[in-house]
């Protein structure tokens, strides 16, 4: 059994961060590490602490107790309350490999969480972490022989106040704009990822949207969006872009306020990715129709019918080999020349597919060559859908 011991909570531990209580925050990401057991320490602040954990369903049944209780099992890891700790960094803690000994993870010259044996922790007095915070514990270990681990780069940040808070939610934010860089294309990492963060961190401190919510309101960007380029102008293609690429950045926020919120579903990813191919279909449709009522006596009725013959393709084989068949998609180091060319085609698939499109759209439409984009987008599905078959079929790739 792995415990979270979390210390009793101090003033800076009420900051707001992300318009969460940062004590709601570490008992969060202890949830999200896979402890069989979270302890939350009491002192005078545990009236406030009982309301923050009681108003929420998810943290409602988390011990509270004003003296240690018994505890065994394998292992304890002991957390400050005003530390900014991720998910990934408790992980990184409670998994760690005890030799006989305490362990003291550092981020650089001062301690920020230990891990120990249960009768370690019951044999130090916790009452002087009420008037010298966890120095006292860290001190207590170090003299039994504790081991100082770096976090290395884990993400551990103090919190004193409201300045600090605004610091640390700002490392949390970049963070997550450096962990979607491998999903995100180059436009959409350095230019969509730093706006939608100003506007999620704005949403998570100052309303009650949830990530549905907002994946509802870009949707309706999107397909309003939709309805200029069917009118078919010049300026309103150019504002049915610039449009569609406000939608692609309110896209990023509603999974950005998910993670900062610990409100992740399975129902809202599945209602992103649909909505998201919705929309697409939608600009797809609309600039044809707009390119028809620019010139009825092109062929841009064939054109539209064309491109969604070519959509429901590609979108049926890419669910088909990227879902359901996650092998065949897998990272890793290729050893054999067709898997590592299969391995740089799929990444020119993943390439073709992110936001960065939503930019060309903007540029074809200020010069007036949205067409472009038409014809190439109508018969780009049908190669798309031919090399993923093709690729697929590579099945000694290695």
């Amino acid at each position: 059994m792995k415990t979270a011991l979390i210390l009793p909570p101090s003033a800076a531990s009420f900051q707001l961060v992300a318009g969460m209580p940062l004590i709601q925050r570490t008992v969060l990401s202890a949830l999200r590490s896979g402890f069989d057991r979270i302890i939350v320490l009491s002192n005078e602040h545990g009236a406030r602490l009982q309301q923050i954990l009681q108003r929420d369903t998810r943290t409602c049944t988390v011990d509270v107790a004003d003296h240690l209780p018994p505890i065994a099992g394998s292992s304890v890891t002991v957390i400050p309350s005003d530390r900014l700790v991720t998910a990934a960094t408790l992980t990184r803690v409670c998994t760690a490999n005890l030799n006989g000994r305490s362990l003291l993870f550092t981020s650089g010259t001062r301690t920020d969480i230990a891990l120990c044996r249960p009768p370690t922790v019951c044999a130090i007095d916790l009452s002087t972490v009420t008037t010298r915070g966890a120095e006292g514990i860290w001190a207590a270990l170090s003299a039994c022989g504790a081991d100082p681990i770096p976090l290395d780069g884990e993400l551990c940040i103090p919190v004193h106040d409201a300045c600090s808070a605004a610091a640390a939610e700002a490392e949390l934010c970049e963070r997550l704009r450096v962990e979607t860089a491998t999903s995100d294309g180059p436009l959409a990492h350095w230019i969509d990822r730093r706006i939608s963060l100003r506007i999620s961190r704005w949403l998570a401190r100052h309303t009650r949207l949830r990530p549905n919510h907002i994946t509802a309101i870009g949707t309706t960007v999107g397909l309003l969006a939709a309805s200029l380029l069917s009118i078919g102008g010049y300026w309103t293609g150019v504002a049915g872009t610039l449009l569609f690429l406000c939608a692609t950045i309110i896209d990023g926020c509603d999974g950005e306020v998910a993670r900062l919120t610990f409100t992740e579903s399975a129902f809202g990813q599945k209602f992103d990715v649909t909505t998201d191919n919705i929309v697409h279909l939608a600009i797809f449709v609309g600039l044809g129709i707009g390119m028809y009522h620019q010139n009825p006596n092109g062929h841009y009725l064939l054109l539209i019918n064309l491109l969604l013959g070519g959509f429901a393709c590609a979108g049926a084989l890419s669910y088909f080999f990227l879902v359901r068949r996650p092998g065949f998609a897998r990272r890793g180091l290729a050893v054999t020349f067709k898997g590592r060319l299969r391995q740089k085609l799929l990444g020119t698939f993943e390439a073709l597919m992110n936001r960065d499109f939503a930019y060309l759209l903007f540029v074809l439409a200020a010069i007036d060559r949205l067409h472009w984009f038409l014809w190439g987008a109508a018969f780009g599905t049908y190669v798309f859908a031919i090399l993923l078959v093709w690729v697929y079929r590579w099945r000694d790739a290695s």
